[in-house]
C-alpha cells in the first residue's frame, strides 16, 4: 500500500492521499486533523458505506504489526468539508480542487516530494506515474476505438431505418426509443386523426430523419399514399451517442 500512499502538507499538517488508479482516497484521520474534528470514528459513521473503506498497511513500522486506516473517497471528503464550519475548511477545499485533484487526474498521481526523497527518486517516481498514465490511456483508447469506428460506419452508410429496426441496432427496446423520439427530444409527432408518425422539420433539415413515401393498393383497386418517418444513418449515429450503445 505504501507505494501508492503519498504524503503532502496542508498548512503544516500532513495529509496522506492514496492513489488508486488515478482516483484519490484520503486518510480520514488526516482530514479530521485539518478540519479540527476530534472524533474520527464518529465522522466515519456520518458517511455512507460507499464513501469510506478500511485498508491495512502491512508495512507499518509502529512495532505493533499491521495497522489499519479508514480512507474516504472524494464524495466522503466533500461530505466532511462542506459540513465543517472551521475557517480552514474553505482553504482546504480550494487547495484540493485547484491543486491536488487536477494534478492526480492529469498525471495519475500527486507529485509532492517527501522529505527523504532525492531528486533522482522523485524523477523516477514521476516517470513511473507517467508510464502508468500512458498505459491507462492506451486501454481507454482501445475500448473507445471500436465504438468510434462503428459510428463512422453508420454515418457513411446508405439507406434509412424504421424506428423499430433502429432500436434493434441500438440494442434497446422499441418502446424506449419511441418514448424518446416522441418526447422532449422532438424527433417525431403525430397529427390528430393520423396513424403515422411525422418527423419534425428541424430533424429533417439536419439530415437526422427523412420521409419515405410508399404507394399501396387498396382492396378496391384504389391507391393510398403512406408517408413514413425513417431515421437516417446520421440520425442513428446521433442516437447511438445519446444511448451510449454504438451499433456494430
Amino acid at each position: 500500500m505504501t507505494e501508492n500512499l503519498i504524503p503532502f502538507s496542508f498548512e503544516g499538517t500532513e495529509v496522506r492521499v492514496l492513489d488508486r488508479d488515478g482516483i484519490p482516497h484520503w486518510i480520514l484521520s488526516d482530514v479530521c486533523k485539518v478540519l479540527e474534528i476530534a472524533n474520527a470514528p464518529h465522522a466515519a459513521n456520518r458517511l455512507d458505506d460507499d464513501e469510506k473503506a478500511t485498508i491495512v498497511n502491512s508495512d507499518s513500522h509502529a512495532g505493533s504489526g499491521a495497522q489499519s486506516y479508514t480512507i474516504i473517497n472524494e464524495s466522503g471528503l466533500w461530505s466532511l468539508v462542506l459540513t465543517s464550519r472551521k475557517p480552514a475548511a474553505k482553504r482546504f477545499k480550494k487547495w484540493i480542487t485547484s491543486e491536488v485533484i487536477p494534478s492526480i487526474r492529469q498525471t495519475g498521481g500527486y507529485m509532492a516530494a517527501t522529505p527523504e526523497e532525492t531528486p533522482e527518486e522523485l524523477a523516477l517516481r514521476a516517470m513511473t506515474i507517467l508510464q502508468a498514465t500512458v498505459e491507462r490511456q492506451k486501454l481507454q483508447l482501445a475500448e473507445v476505438l471500436p465504438k468510434v469506428e462503428a459510428l463512422e460506419k453508420i454515418t457513411g452508410a446508405e439507406g434509412s431505418y424504421a424506428p423499430t429496426d433502429a432500436a434493434k441496432t441500438l440494442g434497446i427496446r422499441p418502446t424506449v426509443l419511441f418514448k424518446y423520439l416522441r418526447g422532449e427530444a422532438r424527433w417525431l409527432y403525430r397529427r390528430p386523426g393520423m396513424s403515422e408518425d411525422i418527423a419534425y422539420q428541424e430533424k429533417l433539415q439536419r439530415g437526422l430523419m427523412e420521409h419515405k413515401i410508399t404507394i399501396v393498393q387498396r382492396s378496391d383497386g384504389s391507391e393510398k399514399t403512406i408517408t413514413r418517418a425513417r431515421i437516417t444513418p446520421k440520425g442513428l449515429c446521433a442516437l447511438a451517442q445519446i444511448f451510449n450503445e454504438p451499433a456494430a
